[in-house]
């Protein structure tokens, strides 16, 4: 299972259900630098500054609410986040 927001692939990707969030990254590298995103959702960096990741906050509300998840991208895009129905067991 992965997702992909925009042009960015995650093959590494967890759901908490009990907190209702997904931990999406590109590799299982730890993250040496968090961001929050416009959405409360929180952008992860690599040891080198590199967008390696994301957190996305209540992905399930989010799709029962508004039927997708959108993420912005630290670059400025806000994309439709594709494979989290998969992701969240829906």
């Amino acid at each position: 299972m992965g997702l992909r927001v925009g042009r960015h692939n995650f093959s590494y990707v967890t759901y908490d259900a009990s907190s209702d969030v997904i931990y999406a990254k590109r590799d299982d590298a730890p993250s040496a630098r968090r961001e929050p995103s416009p959405e409360n959702d929180v952008w992860l960096f690599d040891g080198e500054g590199r967008f390696h990741g994301i957190a996305l906050m209540e992905p399930r509300a989010r799709l029962e609410r508004d039927g997708a998840v959108h993420a912005s991208l630290p670059s400025g895009e806000r994309e439709r986040v594709v494979g989290v129905e998969f992701a969240v067991g829906r």
